[in-house]
């Protein structure tokens, strides 16, 4: 049997070290230039980032390590916020409520 898992908004939900906003940082002018331009900075990791994909992937990756550790019979797939679960036997009503805690 398998198990999918969609993580919703995986990419907001991972936080950055405040030291690091800057790094993701954007700026916008004002409107036909009537005021100072806007710098805003990312507190939560952005979409559309070179690097944010394999932040995530590492951030999902390091989550699910427990898991694994747990229950080594279960083969565990990956990619960014999808998560795909196996097992030769149907998951157990803990199991499910474990990965879905």
């Amino acid at each position: 049997p398998l198990l999918i898992v969609d993580l919703k908004d995986c990419f907001f939900t991972i936080a950055l070290h405040p030291r690091d906003t800057r790094r993701f940082a954007f700026t916008l002018p004002a409107l036909n230039r009537q005021g100072p331009d806007k710098r805003f900075e990312w507190t939560s990791l952005p979409q559309g980032c070179r690097n944010s994909p394999s932040l995530c992937q590492l951030y999902v990756d390091n989550a699910l390590q427990p898991l694994r550790e747990a229950w080594p019979e279960i083969t565990v797939y990956h990619y960014m916020d999808d998560i795909l679960f196996a097992q030769p036997q149907p998951f157990t009503g803990q199991q499910i409520q474990e990965i879905h805690g």
